[in-house]
């Protein structure tokens, strides 16, 4: 039991350590920003771009198709319906969606709702065959540059990752971690430099004005783009790899010890930056704001979600949303505290 409490205890560091990058992407979807235009503000923009813009969510759509493979085993056990309670399961995740679409019209809670209608497909079908019908699904989607439906390969390749066991290999199999991690990390040196060859500046104002340079631009931009898309996996594998392996040391998992609690209340957290974000946006920007300050906004919800999940998770076990989630799911009051 212990050995379980563990490993679901990792994924909700991976949840937690997805959420700091999600609210980076997101912020300028909700509040306006101002394009890029100053050193700073440029750089912050090229490091968004090559570190985080499709890697968080990446790993949070992942965690998605392990969450459902845990879901359906743990449903098993009980005397429902299985599928009845995922459906419900299912309506409520898409409600909390239409409602946050309001505050953030890009958000992504509809579309993982829809996209885990589509899912519960794959728990019929073998964890080889998932593995390949998701890796197709996925290098089509970066190929293509498809990315709402990347989300599916990913949930895909998530309950396969999970059919397979891997989530229960975090501690016993240390060594196979690391040498993916040092794998990982050097393709993700790779991808950089790649995506520095690629590299185009965030404005047209900021390139040198020459008939050929205002024809080429939208095309130099959309390959920009699409390489930062296509080379996301790489980084992606690097990061989880890095947090599974920092886990595995006693120092590591004392300095992340706060992602638990905040992974552990994934739902909360995700729709309470979108609220947090407006409210800031409402209250202290007067019109489009820089880019850096919205860095600076996020170091201050961070710190605001991190000590209310700590001091909420030391008397409740689930998260206010999460809470409400649960009893819907299952038609039923729930024991709430610790």
């Amino acid at each position: 039991m212990n050995t379980l409490n563990k490993r679901i205890d990792a994924l909700d560091y991976l949840r937690g350590f997805a959420l700091l990058g999600i609210i980076l992407v997101n912020v300028g979807a909700i509040i306006s920003v101002q394009s890029p235009h100053t050193e700073l503000d440029i750089l912050y923009r090229k490091l968004l771009d090559f570190f985080v813009e499709s890697k968080f969510f990446t790993i949070f759509s992942t965690l998605f198709g392990i969450g459902f493979y845990i879901f359906i085993n743990n449903a098993k056990k009980k005397s429902q319906n299985i599928y009845m309670l995922y459906l419900r399961r299912i309506v409520v995740l898409a409600v909390f969606g239409l409602l946050h679409m309001q505050l953030q019209p890009g958000e992504a809670l509809l579309s993982y709702a829809i996209f885990g209608l589509i899912l519960l497909l794959f728990s019929f079908l073998k964890k080889e065959l998932n593995v390949i019908l998701g890796l197709i699904l996925l290098v089509a989607c970066l190929y293509f540059d498809v990315k709402i439906l990347a989300a599916l390969a990913y949930f895909i390749l998530g309950y396969a990752f999970a059919q397979y066991g891997l989530i229960y290999t975090f501690t016993k199999a240390k060594r196979k971690w690391q040498i993916v991690g040092i794998l990982s990390g050097l393709a993700s040196v790779a991808a950089v430099l790649i995506m520095q060859s690629y590299y185009v500046l965030p404005h047209i104002d900021l390139v040198e004005q020459t008939s050929r340079t205002f024809e080429e631009y939208p095309d130099q931009v959309n390959s920009y783009n699409h390489i930062v898309f296509m080379l996301s996996p790489v980084l992606t594998i690097f990061y989880a790899t890095l947090v599974i392996s920092l886990l595995n040391t006693n120092l590591g998992m004392k300095l992340l010890s706060p992602l638990k609690y905040y992974g552990r209340m994934a739902l909360t957290n995700y729709i309470g930056q979108t609220v947090l974000i407006w409210l800031a946006g409402t209250i202290f920007f007067d019109g489009p704001t820089r880019l850096i300050y919205t860095l600076f906004l996020c170091i201050g919800i961070y710190v605001i979600q991190l000590i209310f999940t700590y001091y909420w998770s030391k008397v409740f076990k689930y998260g206010p949303l999460e809470y409400i989630w649960r009893c819907l799911t299952y038609l039923k009051i729930i024991c709430h505290r610790v």
